[in-house]
């Protein structure tokens, strides 16, 4: 019954952002608001495993990358670079800023987790400067512009201009930094750079 209820609460915010109540969610399920706190005590409940959950997934769907065989070092690094931030249900900004601005302390989950949890990234772009894959390069830079880039594009002002959902403009970021550290080599495929042409 959780995981049911959970699933109506990530429709409710892909459709309406945070601007849900508990009733509109138990009569969603056709139950009473009584049976929902048997499961959740309160609202930010509810919105606080649906983050927690979002990030442990974002941390399997990294570790499935690094485990693929079937991919070369640039190819693992382009993957995990869309999928760090791409697991929430908050593609939207507007919900990104309503979640930052109304329930700051699971804000800042989100924040720890952009911030920090980099050493895969910095492995993979190890691998692919010894394979040369990806030529030689400063790796803190690199990944203080994707973070900096990154809290730039969430901001409301900025998304408003871009009118662009988080996940397509992530693919586009990371688009821009690969092709500027992609030798172009014959390990790396020709269709990994479809994206933009």
């Amino acid at each position: 019954m959780k995981e049911r209820i959970t699933e109506v609460v990530r429709e409710e915010i892909m459709k309406r952002g945070l601007k849900f109540s508990l009733r509109d969610i138990a009569a969603s399920l056709g139950m009473s608001t009584k049976t929902i706190y048997q499961y959740y005590e309160s609202k930010e409940h509810m919105i606080s495993h649906i983050v927690d959950q979002s990030i442990a997934d974002m941390r399997e769907a990294e570790q499935e990358v690094m485990n693929d065989t079937s991919l070369n070092a640039a190819q693992k690094l382009r993957m995990a670079l869309v999928i760090l931030p791409r697991g929430f249900v908050f593609k939207d900004v507007h919900v990104l800023h309503e979640l930052k601005q109304r329930y700051p302390q699971l804000w800042r989950e989100v924040d720890v987790y952009i911030n920090h949890g980099w050493d895969n990234i910095r492995i993979l772009i190890q691998e692919g400067v010894a394979a040369g894959i990806l030529r030689p390069f400063h790796v803190e830079l690199f990944i203080q512009t994707y973070i900096g880039a990154l809290h730039q594009l969430m901001d409301i002002h900025v998304a408003n201009k871009i009118e662009l959902s988080l996940d397509k403009v992530l693919v586009q970021m990371v688009e821009f930094l690969m092709q500027g550290i992609l030798d172009g080599g014959p390990e790396v495929k020709s269709g990994e750079r479809s994206g933009t042409e």
